[in-house]
């Protein structure tokens, strides 16, 4: 008797994102849910016009004070302005828009009495987390996304580079999925919507503004008291302890990160490593504050989801 060769397995093709994000019935509720009425379209309409109306306010106030036209560094000046501008737009809706997309996903299942429900389903709680966390950042990034040809403006005037655009932007997208992250976090430990929803906006708030103002008090008021306590008048161990402490709580930041970054980019010409003399180091290379934010904040976001999950999954007791 002869044997037939099998036929080699044949590689399974990846599909495309969109396609598997279709897979998921949540997602395509959410979707479609939101983007079914006028809503969307109008923030959308108003988020895109209220930033072109602050860039062309920056534009007019340039042109009415400088000759742009024969001054190259005032030209640098507006398109960093602008560039800036916009990037701080982007986080205000970032952190004014997310917590009301999230922080009600679990919560107001519960509050509907629909969540046992959809655990008596096949869709799995992992599944359902994901969902909700898939058609906000969808919805989120659309928002990112339509404001970049108005950030890509400051090229036209100089001053920012490609590579300031790429990182800004994935700063911006970090930003969102630690916000929406933190969103199902309240939702899926809160079983109202509107604790859940305060705790969401507290956590953006005290992370934009609230640590700025803790990190500046505490450092101005522990240096000395630490100097002369731990380190007995050892400048060179303190100078080196302080500057590990402050590059880790400006990295937290959005706000400071990009700022320090944006300074040794000016100073060093690196957004990538600074290079820094303290202590017993000379010219100790460092990565840049946005690396270590984006590090911690993905690393966070992934906690948080994977706690969120867990507390859909688990029995009611």
């Amino acid at each position: 008797m002869t044997e037939t060769a099998l036929p080699a397995p044949t590689k399974a093709k990846r599909r495309p994102i969109w396609s598997r994000l279709r897979d998921n019935p949540v997602v395509l509720k959410e979707l479609r849910s939101r983007m079914r009425g006028n809503r969307a379209f109008i923030i959308l309409t108003v988020y895109v016009g209220l930033i072109s109306a602050l860039v062309a306010l920056v534009y007019i106030s340039f042109v009415s004070s400088n000759d742009i036209g024969f001054s190259p560094d005032t030209r640098q000046i507006m398109g960093k302005t602008i560039f800036g501008l916009v990037v701080l737009a982007q986080l205000g809706m970032i952190s004014f828009v997310t917590p009301g997309l999230t922080a009600g996903a679990i919560s107001s299942e519960r509050e509907r009495q629909t969540l046992d429900l959809l655990r008596t389903t096949l869709l799995p709680g992992r599944s359902l987390v994901r969902g909700k966390l898939q058609s906000a950042l969808v919805y989120l990034f659309l928002l990112l996304f339509a404001a970049l040809p108005l950030q890509s403006i400051a090229f036209l005037f100089g001053g920012v580079e490609l590579a300031e655009l790429v990182i800004s932007t994935f700063m911006l997208v970090v930003t969102t999925i630690a916000f929406c992250c933190a969103g199902l976090f309240f939702s899926s430990i809160v079983k109202r919507t509107l604790p859940s929803t305060v705790l969401a906006y507290a956590f953006s708030n005290m992370l934009l503004f609230g640590l700025p103002f803790m990190v500046l008090t505490l450092m101005t008021m522990l240096i000395p008291i630490i100097e002369q306590a731990v380190f007995s008048g050892s400048n060179e161990i303190a100078e080196l302890f302080f500057l590990v402490i402050a590059w880790l709580l400006v990295s937290v930041n959005p706000f400071l990160a990009a700022i320090v970054s944006e300074v040794f980019l000016i100073d060093q010409g690196d957004l990538f490593f600074s290079v820094q003399s303290v202590g017993p180091f000379s010219n100790f290379p460092v990565p840049s504050p946005w690396i270590i934010y984006c590090i911690i904040f993905l690393v966070v976001s992934f906690i948080l989801y994977q706690i969120s999950v867990g507390m859909v999954t688990r029995k009611e007791v």
